[in-house]
């Protein structure tokens, strides 16, 4: 009985979202929570953010609360690129996070914002982004993707004193996952499976020989980094890598890197700065 009625009530949820998405209507943080709540994916919103019929109707102000009550920082990146800077705003603003005004220094030296971007990711650091550090990167001209860097890095930075790292589940399965293994002469033993964390280890689960299974320490990591390349309009990270203290080196590569995905290593990297945020994230000297 429960079922017949959630049933029609998520299709006709989903019906007025689409409704939404194609008419012309003017978006507020209430539309955006209700259309969250209803069930429809960040896509979905994403979707009806850039549709030119509809009007955005929010400030820099309206960014922190929707980032507040768990909006996706991709939904909240769309948002933003249609907020535009305050007619009010003086020419000489500052930003509360003085980082920032390095930041835009390093983008006006001719930096790329991929660069800088991927930097804010792999530093560790944590952008805690008040409405003037907002209005502050927009008026300056500092594109989406390294305001979506900034504003995504508080999860993963390093915990302040006194506050409780968030507790990882008994178990988190990451699939999609290729083991690339260096390359002796004309050999090429790369190993299609999964990463599985359990407490503080990391097992590898080979998909076609448990010999080739094996499992390693957080504790024991030195370093986390992504593998990137150099692609149009930002850098395309496809591969992650742990150097263990004295150890070895692993490297994990996306299935679909060939296709265009990166969806399995980025898993992996959000899970590892949620969960361990101590961790040493970036490259290693060398």
């Amino acid at each position: 009985m429960k079922r017949a009625v959630v049933g029609p009530l998520l299709a006709v949820a989903l019906l007025a979202f689409g409704a939404l998405a194609a008419g012309a209507e003017e978006l507020t943080v209430h539309s955006i929570l209700a259309a969250q709540q209803s069930g429809a994916s960040p896509h979905g919103i994403i979707t009806m953010v850039n549709n030119p019929s509809n009007t955005i109707a929010m400030t820099a102000g309206d960014i922190v609360t929707l980032r507040n009550a768990g909006v996706p920082e991709s939904v909240i990146t769309a948002v933003w690129a249609h907020i535009p800077v305050p007619t009010s705003v003086p020419a000489s603003l500052e930003p509360d996070d003085a980082r920032l005004a390095d930041l835009v220094r390093l983008i006006n030296s001719g930096m790329s914002d991929a660069i800088i971007a991927e930097q804010v990711r792999q530093s560790g650091q944590s952008y805690n982004l008040s409405v003037n550090d907002l209005l502050y990167l927009k008026q300056n001209g500092v594109q989406e993707s390294t305001i979506a860097a900034l504003m995504a890095t508080p999860a993963g930075a390093p915990a302040a004193p006194g506050t409780a790292k968030a507790t990882a589940p008994a178990e988190l399965v990451f699939n999609d996952l290729v083991l690339v293994k260096p390359k002796l002469m004309f050999l090429k033993d790369h190993r299609d499976g999964r990463l599985v964390m359990q407490g503080d280890g990391l097992s590898w689960v080979d998909s076609r020989d448990p010999t080739k299974n094996f499992t390693f320490q957080t504790t024991g990591l030195e370093k986390v980094w992504y593998t990137c390349e150099a692609r149009t309009p930002e850098n395309f990270c496809h591969q992650i890598n742990f150097q263990i203290v004295k150890g070895d080196r692993y490297r994990f590569q996306d299935s679909g890197r060939e296709s265009g995905s990166n969806a399995a290593v980025v898993k992996v990297m959000e899970a590892l700065r949620t969960y361990f945020p101590s961790l040493a994230f970036g490259p290693p000297e060398n």
